[in-house]
């Protein structure tokens, strides 16, 4: 059986770096998707305008 290391000061700001690369990209992702949505929705419908720019300020919102 083996003991398990002391997670040490290095190895939690390893691990902190990471979870903040990991929310980062996530953030990323969320506006890089409403911003396709409004630039589809450009080019259909008048409604599906109004529905691209109540998810852009969601978007605002949640960020």
């Amino acid at each position: 059986m083996r003991r398990r290391r002391r997670t040490g000061p290095r190895r939690i700001k390893a691990l902190q770096r990471v979870r903040d690369k990991v929310l980062r990209q996530r953030e990323n992702r969320r506006a890089g998707l409403a911003r396709r949505i409004g630039r589809r929705a450009e080019r259909a419908r008048p409604w599906l305008q109004f529905v691209a720019d109540l998810t852009t300020l969601l978007a605002r919102l949640v960020r």
